[in-house]
């Protein structure tokens, strides 16, 4: 069993809401992340999550960007978003920020995979490359964004890949001495 941790050993998830909705979008304007499909108003979009984080310096008050699961279905997925600012989330921050996210969605929901999509303008920011082993499907120009229509790839975890990740490569994200099948505190 694994539970849900919201604090890594350099960030933390907070729980985001409604009145959050101003910053979600500034974040969204400042980070230029294509693969945010807008709705009406981001007030609105908060109203179709199913989880939604500040993701926040553990030392401070600092907000480095935020997280989401959406779209959680019968079949047993859920997608997840991350928008970081770049500028403040160096080092690693992003990765613990997506670890602690993929764990939380396993953990909370009754959910098989965990699905992410994006194109290659944010390939860099993620550290990936075109024709990673990582990319389970690609819809040829599915969006349009700045002036260019892009590829959409999808990138997914299942349970089973998850439960074997936390176990074996995920030792040093969690501060001691916690576990990722250890309750928080």
């Amino acid at each position: 069993m694994i539970f849900p941790h919201t604090v890594s050993r350099r960030v933390e998830l907070r729980p985001a809401s409604m009145r959050d909705h101003s910053l979600f979008l500034d974040t969204l304007l400042r980070t230029g992340l294509e693969s945010f499909r807008p709705a009406a108003t981001t007030a609105g979009m908060f109203r179709i999550l199913d989880a939604a984080f500040l993701v926040c310096r553990r030392d401070g008050e600092e907000v480095l960007g935020f997280s989401t699961l959406h779209g959680l279905d019968p079949a047993g997925h859920i997608r997840c978003g991350i928008y970081l600012d770049r500028s403040r989330a160096r080092l690693g921050i992003g990765s613990e920020a997506i670890h602690l996210l993929l764990n939380y969605a396993f953990a909370m929901f009754n959910v098989e995979k965990v699905v992410a999509q994006t194109t290659e303008a944010s390939f860099s920011a993620f550290g990936l490359t075109l024709g990673g082993s990582q990319i389970r499907s690609v819809l040829s120009d599915h969006l349009y964004f700045r002036g260019t229509l892009w590829d959409l790839h999808t990138f997914q975890i299942e349970r089973h890949e998850w439960e074997r990740h936390v176990d074996d490569n995920l030792g040093n994200i969690l501060p001691e001495p916690l576990t990722w099948r250890s309750a928080p505190v």
